[in-house]
């Protein structure tokens, strides 16, 4: 569960956001890019409002019947000995991960597979669900089958992620950028919050470093960094887990956490 402290502070982003422009989702749809390069970012919460400032002038923000910050939940699949996280964590090329996703404020929920091939792109399928679930339905099922040869029946639920996301436009249409903060896993009979941290992701059709986000947050120090959601959460919640690739990732968000909750304040 958030804290208050956090939901305060939330509020506080929230007004922030007033200083984009706004675009709906048929707009957004002028940049899917289901088949991209992405390119990540950590840094902690504190200096956010500072880099919403910023991207102001360069980006669209999705409104979705006044809602710009977008609460998300998903429910990640893999096998019982971990095996997507076991191919991610020894940056294995051609893996899959699976999930569903829901978009709490819509209510629009999906089943999403994403394959990450060898050229670093990734690649997302998915198909409309009614809800999301802790089994693959038939519609999951359907989409595995013509899309991978993944065998369905050697899955299982194996954590909940849970964050707040901010969806940005590039104002030419050119990329689009997600900021995640709130992030909050479920597994294994735990509860694991990560209030200070953001990640940052951009997408791209083609890498680009002139992208006005990268710029940005490069103005802030922070750099391009490879961090993903899925393990680090496998990793808070599941002890024994091969970790050896990931132990510098974990103290850089150590160190991130680790700092004041926030420096600037409602």
């Amino acid at each position: 569960m958030l804290s208050t402290e956090f939901i305060q502070y939330k509020d506080f982003v929230r007004e922030k956001l007033q200083e984009f422009e706004a675009i709906g989702l048929k707009e957004l749809d002028r940049v899917k890019l289901l088949n991209r390069i992405d390119t990540k970012f950590v840094f902690n919460v504190k200096l956010l409002p500072s880099i919403l400032k910023k991207l102001s002038k360069s980006y669209y923000i999705l409104d979705i019947d006044g809602v710009r910050i977008n609460e998300y939940a998903s429910i990640y699949f893999d096998t019982p000995d971990f095996l997507l996280y076991e191919l991610h964590h020894n940056d294995r090329k051609n893996r899959y991960k699976m999930r569903y996703r829901k978009y709490v404020d819509s209510g629009l929920s999906f089943f999403e597979i994403k394959f990450k091939n060898n050229k670093g792109r990734t690649i997302k399928k998915r198909v409309r669900t009614q809800d999301i679930w802790s089994y693959l339905d038939q519609e999951a099922i359907e989409l595995i089958h013509k899309t991978s040869s993944i065998d369905e029946t050697k899955y299982f639920h194996s954590i909940d992620i849970n964050f707040d996301r901010l969806t940005l436009a590039e104002k030419n249409y050119k990329e689009r950028a997600t900021i995640d903060l709130g992030l909050h896993y479920i597994a294994n009979g735990k509860n694991v919050g990560y209030e200070q941290l953001v990640i940052a992701e951009l997408k791209q059709e083609k890498a680009d470093r002139r992208s006005p986000l990268t710029s940005c947050l490069k103005e802030h120090g922070i750099l391009p960094y490879k961090i993903s959601k899925y393990c680090l959460g496998m990793l808070s919640c599941y002890e024994g887990l091969k970790h050896n690739r990931f132990k510098s990732k974990l103290r850089t968000v150590e160190k991130i956490i680790s700092q004041p909750f926030f420096s600037e304040t409602p």
